[in-house]
């Protein structure tokens, strides 16, 4: 091929020896050094590009390569003053990269545009760098809690409604002290064992509320009974003995008064004798008369 520069003695490496005829004269670099970079500038000159910076990489510039701190990838700037690397430009499509450290490049933020969909694993997210603004919400599921990782200090107030209590799961020591009102106890709930002995007062009964068989056998003694409050229907024929009577002196008569009422007529004198004057009765001194003196005689 016209113009190629052909290797004497093909080796790894083309050295300056090379390039010199046995008569001394060649091509001779003298000022090259370590780094380099011969390069065509036309189709028959060689030009040397000196060694760029570290860190910067070769690039196409009107056509003939340099170096650079900032190549164009595309329509993006990358700068890269730790890494060699090597980029193909399809589109404007980053397709290599060399290695990048902790999400830099040569000091500038890598964009969300030139990371690939799942590529940040959780082995590259470091330790304590999930806050709260990098969770979408409603992102959070019950499979990403851990067991009893849902304290008190984490519950909003209100937040707790009936649906989220398991059934009977609601123990004493949850109630507060009188938290258990009228209006929590549903209908027909309370039965005997929830009185404690004595614990229902008078106050608590609703009038006529004890009957006949709410009151035990021998319970109803004399103090029990208001005053005047047994009528004659209460008490059952032949029930009223002599012993029941109130205590009365020798020789008064109980007796029915004009006002309807039991009184006492205490006994008269000797030889009295009792008679009717067809309304009351009273002892009277007898009259001189056989029959009279005969009714006296048999009552003595």
């Amino acid at each position: 091929m016209a113009n190629e520069l052909t290797h004497k003695d093909p080796g790894s490496e083309l050295t300056q020896a090379e390039y010199i005829t046995s008569d001394g004269t060649g091509h001779v670099f003298e000022s090259q050094a370590t780094g380099d970079i011969l390069y065509a500038s036309s189709s028959t000159v060689l030009s040397r590009l000196a060694k760029g910076s570290d860190g910067n990489v070769l690039e196409l510039a009107s056509g003939l390569p340099a170096w650079t701190a900032s190549p164009t990838i595309g329509s993006t700037s990358w700068a890269n003053a730790n890494h060699a690397h090597a980029a193909s430009n399809s589109g404007g499509t980053l397709t290599t990269l060399g290695t990048v450290t902790t999400g830099v490049w040569n000091g500038t933020a890598i964009a969300t545009a030139y990371i690939g969909a799942d590529a940040i694993t959780g082995a590259k997210v470091a330790d304590d760098a999930i806050d709260s603004e990098h969770y979408t919400d409603g992102s959070i599921d019950a499979a990403h809690l851990a067991a009893d990782a849902v304290t008190g200090a984490k519950i909003a107030d209100d937040a707790i409604d009936s649906e989220h209590y398991t059934d009977g799961s609601i123990d004493t020591a949850h109630l507060a002290a009188d938290a258990v009102t009228g209006a929590k106890i549903a209908d027909d709930a309370i039965d005997s064992e929830h009185y404690t002995d004595g614990s229902i007062d008078a106050a608590h009964l609703a009038a006529d509320a004890v009957t006949a068989a709410k009151i035990g056998d021998d319970v109803i003694d004399s103090e029990h009974y208001a005053d005047g409050s047994i009528d004659t229907a209460h008490i059952a024929d032949n029930q009223v003995t002599v012993a029941k009577l109130v205590d009365v002196a020798r020789g008064s008569i109980i007796y029915g008064n004009a006002s309807a009422a039991s009184a006492e007529l205490t006994k008269g004198s000797a030889n009295t004798i009792l008679t009717s004057d067809g309304t009351d009765i009273s002892w009277s001194a007898p009259a001189a008369s056989g029959k009279n003196i005969g009714f006296i005689l048999a009552m003595s």
